[in-house]
C-alpha cells in the first residue's frame, strides 16, 4: 500500500464512522476508544 500513512488512517476512521452510524449510534465529532492491552 503506497498510501501514506493519515491517507489509511482517514479511510479507516470514515468506515468505522460509518459502521457507528449503520449501528444507529449517536453522531460526534470525535470518538475515543480504548483498548485493553494483554501482554503475552
Amino acid at each position: 500500500d503506497e498510501r501514506l500513512f493519515w491517507q489509511r488512517a482517514e479511510e479507516r476512521n470514515r468506515a468505522t464512522a460509518l459502521l457507528y452510524d449503520n449501528l444507529g449510534l449517536a453522531s460526534y465529532e470525535a470518538i475515543e476508544a480504548f483498548v485493553e492491552y494483554i501482554p503475552l
